[in-house]
C-alpha cells in the first residue's frame, strides 16, 4: 500500500517539521511492504493544487490529511482535490480538526475516514482491514459513513507503551528546507533558536491537570517513554542528520523530575553535542535545582512557563492549580542560573474580571522572565470552556483568526476593553530599559533578529500578528 501524507499549505508562520505524519509513516513502513510519501505543504509554500501534483507520479492507493483546527477549511479542499483526482481512493483524516470535531469533519464526502486523536495504532489496524476486507467497526477511534448514516466507533484506550511507536520517519521529510531561515517564518516553535539544524522530540504524552481551555488528544494520564529510549532518538539524530538542537514538546516535560534528570544526565554521559529549549510550556512550579542544574550543564537554554494567570481563583477555576509563589521563586531561580525564560499568559477566562487581568499582568511584570506573550482565551471545541460558551448562548466558532483578538467573550470585560488590556500587558512588559537589557544579554543572536523581533512586537501591539 502507497500512502500520500498531506500537511496543508495554511498562511501559518509556524513550520516545524509535522510530528503526526513521521511517526504515522513510520509505523506504516514497519506494519509490512508499504511505502509512505510525505508533502508539507505548509513548509513548501504550496497551493493545494500543487500539493495533489507532488503525488501524481507517486499514484497513493490511500491520501492521509492532518489538521489544527484552524486548518479545517484547508483540509477540505485537498479533500476534494483528492477525490477528484483519485475518486476510487481513501481519504482520510486526522489531526487535532478532526478530533474536536468529529460530526463536522465527517459530513464532507469527500472524506472517507476521520482519526480521532492519537493515531499510530489506529491506522494500523485500519490499514489491516483494508487488506483483509475487516470491517471499520474493530478500527478504534475513528468516524466514518455506512447507508448515509455516520458511524463513530469506541475510542479504545491509548497506547501504553510508547516505547512500542518506531522512531518518527525523519528521512522522508526534506529536512535541510527546515533549517532555512525566512523572515517572520519559524521552523521551531522557539523563534529564539541557538543552533540552526533544530528539530522537535516528544518524550511523554498526556497531561493529568485537567485544564479547561486545554485539548484531550493525548489524554489525561502521563505516558512516558523510556529514557534509553529517549536518548537513543537523540544520538541518531545527531548521527545521521547532523541535529544540533532539540525542542521538547510534550505537553508537560518536567512532571517526573527524577527521570528528567536521568535524560539529561545521558546527554552528559554520552557527550551529545546538543541544545536544548522547552518552547511548549513547562510546569514552573515542578523544578527543583538539582534538575535545572543538570539541565543547563546538558546544553537547555530555553525555558517556557505556562503560567496563564496570576490570580489564585482563576487558578483555580480553569484547574491549573498552579503554585504562584512557588512559580515565582523557580523563575527567579532559573533566572540566576542564566537560563533565557518566558511564560505565556491568558486572559479573558470565564468571569474573570479586570482586577485579575491586572493580577495577571502584575505577576509577568515583577517576574523575572525575559519574554511574555499575552494571549485571549479562546474556546476550542471539546474542551470546557467550549461547554461554557455554548451554556451562554455564545455564538461558537472555531474558525478564529489569531490569539490576540476577541472571538468569544466569557469574561466581565468588554471585548474593546479587554483587547485593550492585552496591548497594555505588552507594552508594560516589554517597554522597560531594564527588561531590554536583560533581553539583549541573555538571548541568542539578539542582533541578527533585532529587526525581526522589532516587526513581531509592533504587529503584536496592532492586533495584525497572525498565529
Amino acid at each position: 500500500m502507497k500512502v500520500l501524507f498531506i500537511r496543508p499549505g495554511a498562511d501559518i508562520p509556524l513550520v516545524p517539521p509535522p510530528m503526526g505524519l513521521i511517526y504515522l509513516a513510520s509505523c506504516l513502513r514497519q506494519a509490512g511492504n508499504h511505502q509512505a510519501r510525505i508533502v508539507d505543504g505548509r513548509l513548501l509554500e504550496l497551493t493545494p493544487e500543487q500539493i495533489i501534483a507532488r503525488g501524481e507520479d507517486f499514484d497513493p492507493d490511500v491520501i492521509g490529511i492532518t489538521g489544527l483546527t484552524m486548518e479545517g477549511p484547508d483540509a477540505h479542499r485537498l479533500a476534494a482535490l483528492a477525490k477528484q483526482r483519485w475518486p476510487k481512493r481513501p481519504v482520510l483524516l486526522g489531526g487535532p480538526y478532526p478530533t474536536s470535531q468529529p460530526d463536522k469533519a465527517i459530513s464532507d464526502t469527500n472524506v472517507d475516514v476521520c482519526f480521532l486523536g492519537e493515531a499510530e495504532e489506529n491506522f494500523i489496524t485500519w490499514v489491516k482491514a483494508q487488506e483483509n476486507g475487516g470491517s471499520l467497526d474493530n478500527v478504534p477511534a475513528v468516524t466514518f459513513r455506512r447507508n448515509g448514516s455516520v458511524v463513530q466507533t469506541a475510542h479504545g484506550g491509548f497506547i501504553e507503551d510508547l516505547d512500542s511507536i518506531p522512531i518518527p520517519a525523519w528521512d522522508l521529510l526534506e529536512l535541510d528546507k527546515y533549517f532555512e531561515k525566512k523572515f517572520l517564518k519559524y521552523r521551531t516553535m522557539n523563534p529564539h533558536q541557538k543552533r540552526s539544524r533544530a528539530v522537535p522530540i516528544v518524550s511523554s504524552r498526556g497531561c493529568p491537570y485537567r485544564c479547561s481551555y486545554c485539548h484531550n488528544l493525548f489524554g489525561k494520564k502521563l505516558r512516558k517513554r523510556s529514557v534509553e529510549n529517549v536518548l537513543g532518538e537523540m544520538e541518531m539524530l545527531v548521527k545521521d542528520f547532523n541535529i544540533q538542537e532539540l525542542e521538547f514538546i510534550d505537553d508537560i516535560f518536567n512532571l517526573d523530575i527524577p527521570r528528567s534528570k536521568e535524560i539529561f544526565q545521558g546527554v552528559i554521559d554520552r557527550k551529545l553535542d546538543l541544545t536544548f529549549a522547552f518552547p511548549n510550556g513547562l510546569r514552573s512550579d515542578s523544578f527543583d535545582e538539582e534538575l535545572l542544574a543538570i539541565m543547563k550543564r546538558a546544553g537547555a537554554y530555553r525555558l517556557v512557563f505556562a503560567v496563564e494567570t496570576g490570580s489564585p481563583r482563576i487558578q483555580k477555576a480553569i484547574h491549573k492549580n498552579l503554585d504562584l509563589e512557588k512559580a515565582r521563586r523557580n523563575i527567579a531561580l532559573a533566572d540566576k542560573m542564566g537560563f533565557f525564560l518566558g511564560g505565556f499568559f491568558i486572559m479573558g477566562f470565564p468571569d474573570e474580571t479586570e482586577e485579575e487581568i491586572w493580577q495577571t499582568i502584575d505577576f509577568a511584570c515583577k517576574s523575572k522572565l525575559h519574554t511574555a506573550n499575552f494571549f485571549i482565551l479562546t474556546p476550542f471545541p471539546n474542551t470546557e470552556v467550549w461547554e461554557q460558551a455554548l451554556r451562554a448562548g455564545m455564538p461558537v466558532d472555531a474558525n478564529f483568526q489569531h490569539y490576540y483578538q476577541v472571538s468569544i467573550n466569557l469574561s466581565k470585560v468588554s471585548s474593546e476593553r479587554l483587547e485593550k488590556l492585552r496591548l497594555k500587558a505588552t507594552a508594560k512588559f516589554y517597554l522597560r530599559p531594564l527588561r531590554i537589557i536583560r533581553f539583549m544579554t541573555r538571548v541568542p543572536h539578539f542582533f541578527k533578529r533585532s529587526f525581526e523581533m522589532f516587526m513581531i512586537f509592533t504587529l503584536t501591539m496592532t492586533g495584525k500578528w497572525k498565529k
